[in-house]
């Protein structure tokens, strides 16, 4: 009887470790999903994106959000006049937010562009005045922004509208709408 407890224990020792050298570790379930930690992952998934988007501080895509135009934002930030080195946080914003801003868009005439949450950690600011990226915006393009402020759909001012980029002054965090509105027949 011994012998066969004995047996029995290498036996399911040896199975349970040619089951884990069958097994993906974590880091390699991390790594194909373009993750470099567990911290990142959770942290990316904390706001909705995917590697790619997480690394580039950029969402691509967003739900209930058709050809949603990619945006990013790099850094570079102006608080109160004063240039920083400070990135904005880009997150994804869920759905309702997402359906609100697409009527936003549609009320305003338009087509919504895209819609993204921003914050910015340890900023205490009255305008931030912020470059964000927005891939494939046309150099002539007239651009509406509103931001979701307490419930309601508000207007950002706009500082410049540029190839691929709209620069805006913010006075605080949230939901940012950026809607193409047709142009002058």
């Amino acid at each position: 009887m011994k012998k066969f407890m004995a047996l029995l224990g290498v036996s399911v020792l040896l199975c349970s470790a040619t089951a884990a050298a069958a097994s993906p570790s974590a880091q390699a379930v991390l790594a194909s999903a373009g993750f470099s930690d567990s911290s990142d992952a959770q942290a990316a998934a904390d706001r909705g994106m995917s590697a790619g988007e997480y690394y580039n501080n950029a969402v691509v895509s967003t739900p209930a959000v058709e050809n949603a135009m990619p945006v990013g934002q790099g850094g570079k930030i102006i608080v109160n006049g004063v240039a920083t080195n400070l990135t904005a946080t880009l997150a994804k914003v869920d759905k309702d937010v997402a359906y609100d801003a697409a009527g936003q868009a549609e009320a305003l005439g338009g087509t919504l562009l895209n819609v993204v949450s921003i914050s910015l950690p340890n900023a205490n600011f009255n305008v931030a005045t912020i470059n964000f990226y927005l891939k494939g915006l046309a150099k002539d393009a007239k651009v509406a922004v509103r931001q979701l402020v307490n419930g309601k759909w508000v207007e950002v001012e706009i500082v410049e509208i540029r190839e691929d980029h709209v620069v805006l002054n913010l006075t605080g965090s949230g939901a940012i709408a950026f809607v193409a509105l047709p142009g002058e027949e």
